[in-house]
Protein backbone atom coordinates (compact mmCIF):
# COMPACT_ATOMS: atom_id res chain seq x y z
CA UNK A 1 0.00 0.00 0.00
CA UNK A 2 1.66 2.54 -0.89
CA UNK A 3 0.75 6.43 0.43
CA UNK A 4 0.10 9.24 -1.86
CA UNK A 5 1.15 12.54 -1.14
CA UNK A 6 -1.00 15.70 -0.15
CA UNK A 7 -1.63 17.94 -3.09
CA UNK A 8 -0.62 21.35 -2.61
CA UNK A 9 -3.69 23.18 -2.64
CA UNK A 10 -5.04 21.07 0.58
CA UNK A 11 -1.38 21.45 2.47
CA UNK A 12 -2.03 25.65 2.05
CA UNK A 13 -5.61 25.29 2.77
CA UNK A 14 -4.89 23.31 6.35
CA UNK A 15 -1.93 25.27 7.02
CA UNK A 16 -4.36 28.57 6.19
CA UNK A 17 -7.10 26.49 8.41
CA UNK A 18 -4.91 26.09 11.20
CA UNK A 19 -3.08 29.55 11.28
CA UNK A 20 -6.72 31.12 11.53
CA UNK A 21 -7.39 28.89 14.08
CA UNK A 22 -4.20 29.83 15.86
CA UNK A 23 -4.91 33.88 15.46
CA UNK A 24 -8.53 33.40 16.77
CA UNK A 25 -7.52 32.01 19.78
CA UNK A 26 -4.39 34.37 20.46
CA UNK A 27 -6.88 37.16 19.67
CA UNK A 28 -9.19 35.98 22.75
CA UNK A 29 -6.37 35.25 24.88
CA UNK A 30 -5.12 39.04 24.46
CA UNK A 31 -9.00 40.54 24.87
CA UNK A 32 -9.24 38.66 28.10
CA UNK A 33 -6.03 39.47 29.19
CA UNK A 34 -5.95 43.01 28.19
CA UNK A 35 -9.64 42.98 30.21
CA UNK A 36 -8.27 41.41 33.23
CA UNK A 37 -5.16 43.97 33.20
CA UNK A 38 -7.52 46.82 33.29
CA UNK A 39 -10.07 45.49 35.86
CA UNK A 40 -6.77 44.60 38.48
CA UNK A 41 -5.86 48.64 37.45
CA UNK A 42 -8.90 50.10 38.38
CA UNK A 43 -9.27 48.12 42.11
CA UNK A 44 -9.03 50.55 44.97
CA UNK A 45 -5.49 49.86 46.31
CA UNK A 46 -4.63 50.81 49.82
CA UNK A 47 -1.12 52.80 50.57
CA UNK A 48 0.60 49.36 50.39
CA UNK A 49 -0.17 48.41 47.07
CA UNK A 50 -2.14 45.66 48.23
CA UNK A 51 -6.31 45.33 47.46
CA UNK A 52 -8.30 42.52 49.49
CA UNK A 53 -11.38 41.15 47.75
CA UNK A 54 -12.67 39.08 50.35
CA UNK A 55 -10.76 35.65 48.74
CA UNK A 56 -7.65 37.12 47.17
CA UNK A 57 -4.64 39.62 48.28
CA UNK A 58 -4.27 41.61 44.89
CA UNK A 59 -1.05 43.48 45.04
CA UNK A 60 -0.56 46.81 42.98
CA UNK A 61 1.87 46.28 39.49
CA UNK A 62 0.77 43.16 38.54
CA UNK A 63 -1.63 44.78 35.65
CA UNK A 64 1.26 45.74 33.65
CA UNK A 65 2.52 42.01 33.29
CA UNK A 66 -0.51 40.97 32.77
CA UNK A 67 -1.46 44.24 29.94
CA UNK A 68 2.30 43.19 28.42
CA UNK A 69 1.47 39.15 27.83
CA UNK A 70 -2.08 40.50 26.35
CA UNK A 71 -0.47 43.17 23.97
CA UNK A 72 2.06 40.47 23.10
CA UNK A 73 -0.69 37.80 22.63
CA UNK A 74 -2.19 40.41 20.06
CA UNK A 75 0.63 40.88 18.47
CA UNK A 76 1.20 37.17 18.06
CA UNK A 77 -2.65 37.09 16.50
CA UNK A 78 -1.95 39.55 14.08
CA UNK A 79 1.15 37.69 12.27
CA UNK A 80 -1.12 34.75 12.96
CA UNK A 81 -4.12 36.05 10.86
CA UNK A 82 -1.69 37.98 8.27
CA UNK A 83 -0.22 34.59 7.63
CA UNK A 84 -3.27 32.85 6.98
CA UNK A 85 -4.68 35.47 4.81
CA UNK A 86 -1.78 35.20 2.80
CA UNK A 87 -1.93 30.55 2.60
CA UNK A 88 -5.97 31.63 1.55
CA UNK A 89 -4.28 33.64 -0.83
CA UNK A 90 -2.16 31.25 -2.24
CA UNK A 91 -4.69 28.24 -1.93
CA UNK A 92 -7.11 29.87 -4.12
CA UNK A 93 -4.46 31.05 -6.72
CA UNK A 94 -3.00 27.50 -6.76
CA UNK A 95 -7.03 26.04 -6.87
CA UNK A 96 -7.41 28.15 -10.06
CA UNK A 97 -4.02 26.79 -11.37
CA UNK A 98 -1.79 29.63 -11.39
CA UNK A 99 1.53 30.20 -9.44
CA UNK A 100 0.87 30.24 -5.57
CA UNK A 101 3.45 32.86 -5.66
CA UNK A 102 2.15 35.35 -8.42
CA UNK A 103 -1.23 35.53 -5.66
CA UNK A 104 1.64 36.92 -3.17
CA UNK A 105 2.68 39.63 -5.64
CA UNK A 106 -0.70 40.58 -6.60
CA UNK A 107 -0.24 39.79 -10.19
CA UNK A 108 -2.97 39.16 -12.65
CA UNK A 109 -2.99 35.46 -14.76
CA UNK A 110 -2.33 37.41 -18.16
Amino acid sequence: MSLTPMKTTTKLSILAIASGVLALLLGIAAAMLCAYAYTKARMPYNEEGSYFDGVAVHHAGSEYVYGVVGLSFGVFALFAGLGAYRLFKRAGAARRGRNADDAEAGGSPG
